[in-house]
């Protein structure tokens, strides 16, 4: 309560956000003339607005004891000291017996001031005789004798964690102030003490924990995880349901008996709320736990860390999924500055957010090029140390206050076998106990196994996390990907929730994000090119067939067209001829398939039909051959080798003849320069040019 709170009050006024309004001097109770703020420092500006004098206000508070005697700090031209806060202590009664005044001053510490009541309304300086007792006593005694009280340094802690639906209490002047008074007020309770992250603080906390307990009561200290240096429970970033876990951690670890490992008793838990699980990325990634992500190469990995990052650091959802805001910190041994810069932009465009806003939220580190990332090394006999780089990241992660930490990836942060179960297994620990300090979610990024399906090395990878997610590109029932942009990340492994559930999004302008979040118009655009990507897969997959069945297909309209041959096909899952006639115009134009020479026939002529091609390689056009003229024949399986008036000239590939040299091959060693012809291969002599003539090329085009 302020100065010109207690005036309003002690008058019998009323309080109006920032002013009071009370009787003027001479006037009825229900009179409101007078007005009172606060000013700079530890004055109030009085004012009258019927004509009553408002220094004889001012003399009967100063006489009271409601305003100093003397001007305030303020008047005097120096700089203003503000009273911050107003702290009651109050006997078992409710009788307030004396209060502590915070005061702070720019440039100085806060200082704080006892005052006591001095029985006529006002107060007066110091405790005098007054009997010692806790903050919000009245609350202490009337709490569950089973539950914990919570003791801070500083009656603003007592009252944040009270805000929390906790018995909290505290003692006049923090550190410096305990007395073994204080000890009899909770005699026969369970205290657990919370330390500011200094020397003080933990000599407080030593000093009330055995002042307590030589009262009789059970006293515990809990260390808040991720404070700063002289941080306290103000600065913490945990919950409620964190303080009640990290509190029952405690109590059971100092009830075990000396070299017995610390037990947990049920029965404690029997009026407790049963703490909720905290999530990072909604049942996903939870705090203070390792999650592990792997997926098939190129799938974006790296983008999803580092977007889901952005996301928790801004508050926002990810893909529709709530996130925990707090600090992020991603940390990259694959990709450097730049990369992170251009990554980062396209990023914030499709969260609708700038760069600024992620000043002191989203932290980004590039390792890469540098050795010595390893967190741990092993020796002979398999023990694991850490290393430099490990005191390194704890740091780190300490003093940015992390909440969520991405790893990327641990083929650079893991020295071990990942192939030994106890080595993997120990790293995982050593990462898990990082979560459980620092109370943050990491992310450690792997890499798939050979098949790209699920995690490389041994099973304790999986098994030493409670998370494992896995990030693909969707497939059909055959195992093709129709949408190479799609992803879908999915839940290899949850210990904490449903297994298997899968979030769906996409790659769009160098960022993921979900078809529902885009404009209708370009919603349908890519629509259109998922339908089209699915036709174009689906033309090549009857291709292979045909073509494994040496039943060849042609790009003319004749009895072997392909669209009309794929639209009866078991493959073609519905799609119709038209829908092939745009795939395969479109494959033509992508340089996925060519007409070319297939095989040779019952009579020794090679057969001619569509193919697909394996390795597209873009070549100058002028460098071109083309292949040798046939007959006009209409359909696939004629020894016509002359391409159809829609298909372009083939460009570095498979059954073209470039002049210049192709890519290097082991006959470029030997000097010379290996070109492709449909289904034979040609030395050239050096010196000589494709313009020549080449040999066999006349006995090639007779059938010969």
């Amino acid at each position: 309560m302020t100065r010109a709170q207690e005036i309003t009050r002690a008058f019998g006024g009323e309080w109006h956000g920032n002013y009071g309004a009370f009787p003027s001097p001479g006037h009825s109770k229900a009179d409101r003339g007078m007005t009172v703020k606060d000013a700079e420092g530890d004055d109030v500006l009085f004012n009258s607005f019927n004509g009553g004098d408002w220094k004889v206000v001012r003399d009967e508070c100063r006489q009271r004891g409601l305003i100093p005697e003397t001007l305030g700090a303020c008047a005097r031209g120096v700089p203003p000291t503000r009273v911050t806060g107003i702290y009651d202590y109050a006997d078992e009664h409710g009788e307030v017996l004396y209060r502590t005044v915070r005061k702070e001053k720019r440039g100085e510490r806060k200082r704080f001031v006892a005052e006591r009541p001095d029985g006529r309304g006002g107060w007066k300086s110091g405790l005098g005789e007054a009997q010692r007792v806790s903050y919000r006593l009245p609350a202490l005694l009337a709490a569950d004798p089973d539950e914990p009280v919570y003791l801070t340094e500083g009656e603003r802690k007592a009252d944040k964690v009270a805000e929390w639906g906790f018995t909290a209490t505290a003692v006049a002047f923090g550190a410096k102030g305990w007395r073994q008074d204080y000890a009899e007020w909770l005699r026969d309770r369970t205290v657990a003490i919370l330390p500011d992250n200094d020397d003080e603080g933990r000599g407080f906390a030593v000093r009330a924990r055995d002042g307590i307990q030589a009262a009789g009561g059970r006293a515990v200290i809990v260390d808040l995880p991720g404070l700063l240096p002289k941080g306290d429970v103000i600065d913490w970033t945990g919950t409620a349901d964190e303080l009640r876990s990290l509190t029952t951690a405690a109590l059971a670890v100092a009830d075990a008996p000396a070299g017995f490992i610390p037990l947990l008793d049920p029965a404690a838990w029997a009026k407790l709320e049963t703490p909720a699980r905290v999530w990072a990325l909604h049942e996903m990634i939870l705090v203070g736990q390792v999650t592990y992500l792997t997926g098939a190469g190129a799938t974006g990995k790296s983008l999803l860390g580092q977007q889901l990052a952005a996301c928790i650091a801004l508050g926002h959802p990810f893909m529709g999924l709530e996130t925990r805001q707090g600090t992020a910190l991603y940390l990259t041994c694959e990709d450097d500055a730049d990369e992170l810069h251009r990554r980062q932009k396209p990023i914030c465009e499709a969260l609708d957010a700038n760069l600024p806003q992620l000043s002191g939220k989203l932290h980004l580190a590039s390792l890469t090029g540098g050795i010595g990332n390893e967190l741990s090394t092993f020796d002979p006999l398999g023990r694991m140390g850490t290393t430099p780089a490990w005191d390194r990241l704890r740091a780190t992660a300490l003093a940015t206050r992390a909440s969520f930490i991405v790893l990327d990836n641990v083929a650079h942060l893991f020295s071990g076998n990942e192939n030994i179960r106890n080595q993997v297994a120990a790293f995982l620990s050593l990462l898990n106990g990082l979560a459980a300090e620092t109370g943050a979610a990491i992310l450690l990024i792997g890499h798939p196994n050979k098949a790209g399906d699920s995690f490389s090395g041994s099973t304790a990878w999986e098994n030493q996390v409670r998370s494992r997610l896995f990030l693909e590109r969707p497939r059909d029932a055959d195992g093709s990907v129709l949408d190479p942009d799609a992803r879908l990340l999915s839940k290899g492994k949850a210990n904490y929730s449903r297994n298997g559930d899968a979030l769906a999004f996409r790659w769009h302008r160098w960022a993921f994000v979900r078809e529902e979040d885009m404009a209708p118009n370009v919603a349908a655009e890519i629509g259109a090119i998922i339908v089209g990507n699915a036709e174009n897969e689906t033309f090549l997959r009857c291709l292979r067939e045909r073509n494994r069945q040496r039943r060849a297909v042609s790009e003319k309209v004749c009895k072997s067209y392909a669209p009309t041959v794929f639209a009866s096909m078991a493959e073609a899952k519905g799609i119709q001829k038209k829908g092939f006639e745009g795939a395969m115009d479109r494959l033509f134009r992508l340089g996925r398939i060519e007409r070319a020479a297939l095989w040779q026939g019952d009579d020794r002529k090679s057969v001619y039909g569509l193919r697909e091609i394996e390795n597209v390689r873009e070549m100058p056009a002028g460098n071109v051959r083309e292949m040798p003229a046939g007959d006009s024949g209409e359909c696939a399986g004629d020894s016509a080798g002359n391409s159809g008036p829609h298909t372009p000239t083939p460009k570095g590939v498979e059954g073209a003849a470039p002049s210049e040299a192709a890519a290097p091959s082991l006959e470029e060693g030997l000097g010379n320069v290996v070109q492709r012809l449909p289904g034979r291969r040609t030395i050239l002599a050096p010196g000589e040019s494709a313009d020549d003539p080449v040999p066999g090329w006349d006995d090639m085009e007779a059938g010969q």
